[in-house]
């Protein structure tokens, strides 16, 4: 007579873990059966995690070679699923606003062309993306019927957004529209068949942020956080929302270039509401574009001369925002053809982009050591959530309660991410702590693009990309009101190298975990 050497292990299922002694040379079904006798779940509804997928009802348990106390992860539910309390509703049987409250539309909704106004949708839906600027807009009061004469455009783009959010339709935006043509005036040209005249996306995107600057306003403290640790600090008691979350600062720097001259550097402030992207024949990387918009070449005159000289402005960031706009400086006037060309070259940009080495000495001190931080955090949620596969696949090495601090789909439980989160903060700097609209990490992550397609500005077509929150490696593309989704792939391909897609405006925002 052989004696049977059974093994106990444990098995997980819906938060509870039971100890269960189990044969090696029975096959899985039975193995099933101990656990519906315990779970109450039937062995068709059992979805047992082996190394290599799930276990199969005919499969030896001997071949997993199984070692005692090993854990296993069972999913399924217990007996028939509870009929719905209320009557089911089907989607074509919905209205739309009851679609929209649902939740079950997952595509946003597009903008309709009104005439050329593809240069204003695009940038419409990648400022769509900022939720900061939704919940500003919300609290503002002003609006048409306050003042039916003067353009609001606040009001306007606040109205526009709800009434967007009130539909999964593309959306009609002639109130807005025709608020941006009155309010300015340059986007209201026609051509001479009388239908209005394609525009830079560019323009429209700086007019806009530029009106909302004075009607977004902050309260007081607020706003004097947003500049601490800057020498305008002072001077920005009236500082608006688009400053606190759009705006940063430069330490500038001018030295006379030629010799003989005695002129002293002389140090100066600025503000920025995006970096541009100088592009050359040697331009290949958004870093190389960035460098160059950062020295300045002028002519000015020079005390120490007598004349004029050539002075170079050399720029340092001392103040980073929140949200980063990157402009690519692709259209140029030629006096021949009498229109804004574009310069078609390829200029790669990154997913994650690191502007440390653009920082003045003093920003940059603060932000580094936050950076590496975030950095080593991101490595162990990685470590974490590779840990938690091998145990929910039975791999040697790993720990069973790992699977708790991550959930299948790969999201770690809110109880580890607040304890990362609370590693992160700790190492910001208290001053950059204070400021809700920067960025204490240096650390960006792009998430939207405008584009443009054709060979000038005042030609072609612009269109948006954005990134999908809610599903990793995925981009919604707006052609108008023309949405779909795309890999991440397809954004690579808008750096540019012809007159297809390529990038304009990037919106890069400070990454979180």
């Amino acid at each position: 007579m052989i004696q049977k050497t059974n093994k106990l292990v444990n098995v997980k299922h819906a938060g509870k873990k039971y100890e269960v002694d189990i044969d090696p040379s029975d096959n899985g079904l039975t193995f099933k059966m101990q656990l519906f006798s315990l779970t109450g779940v039937p062995p068709d509804r059992q979805k047992i995690l082996v190394k290599g997928g799930q276990l199969k009802d005919d499969a030896e348990l001997s071949s997993l070679n199984i070692k005692p106390n090993h854990t296993f992860m069972m999913l399924g539910t217990v007996g028939e699923l509870k009929a719905p309390e209320k009557k089911m509703v089907f989607a074509e049987d919905m209205t739309d606003r009851q679609l929209v409250q649902s939740g079950m539309v997952k595509t946003p909704n597009g903008l309709v062309n009104m005439g050329n106004t593809c240069y204003a949708n695009s940038s419409l839906q990648a400022l769509r993306t900022v939720p900061e600027l939704q919940t500003a807009l919300n609290t503002y009061k002003g609006g048409i019927i306050n003042n039916p004469q003067a353009p609001d455009m606040a009001g306007a783009l606040r109205d526009l957004y709800l009434s967007m959010k009130g539909t999964t339709q593309a959306y009609y935006p002639v109130g807005f529209i025709t608020m941006f043509r009155k309010a300015f005036p340059q986007f209201d040209e026609r051509d001479n068949e009388g239908g209005y005249k394609q525009q830079d996306a560019e323009e429209a995107w700086s007019q806009l942020l530029n009106t909302l600057r004075p009607k977004l306003e902050l309260e007081p403290a607020a706003s004097s956080s947003a500049v601490a640790g800057t020498e305008s600090a002072s001077n920005n008691a009236n500082s608006s929302f688009v400053d606190q979350y759009f705006g940063g600062s430069f330490e500038t720097v001018l030295k006379c270039n030629e010799d003989g001259s005695t002129d002293e550097p002389r140090p100066g402030h600025e503000t920025f509401l995006k970096l541009d992207c100088h592009i050359t024949i040697s331009t290949n990387f958004l870093r190389d574009g960035l460098l160059a918009g950062l020295e300045e070449k002028i002519e000015k005159h020079s005390d120490s001369l007598g004349r004029n000289a050539q002075f170079t402005l050399s720029r340092k960031i001392s103040r980073l925002p929140k949200y980063l706009t990157v402009h690519y400086i692709r259209f140029f006037w030629r006096r021949d053809t009498q229109k804004k060309s574009k310069i078609l070259r390829k200029v790669a940009f990154p997913f994650t982009l690191d502007v440390t080495e653009f920082l003045s000495d003093d920003l940059r001190k603060k932000v580094v050591p936050a950076r590496d931080r975030f950095r080593e955090v991101q490595k162990d949620q990685e470590e974490l959530r590779r840990s938690a596969k091998r145990a929910r696949l039975g791999g040697e090495g790993s720990k069973a309660s790992e699977t708790d601090d991550v959930k299948e789909d790969g999201t770690i439980s809110d109880s580890r991410l607040a304890e990362f989160k609370n590693q992160v903060s700790q190492a910001v700097d208290p001053d950059l702590a204070k400021d809700p609209g920067t960025n204490p990490f240096g650390l960006y992550e792009l998430s939207a693009i405008v584009t443009h397609g054709g060979s000038s500005a005042d030609s072609g077509h612009y269109q948006a990309f954005t990134r999908n929150d809610k599903e990793p490696g995925k981009w919604w593309k707006f052609n108008d009101d023309k949405v779909t989704e795309v890999d991440e792939a397809k954004i690579e391909t808008l750096a540019g190298g012809g007159e297809s897609d390529s990038a304009l405006i990037l919106l890069y925002r400070a990454v979180s975990l």
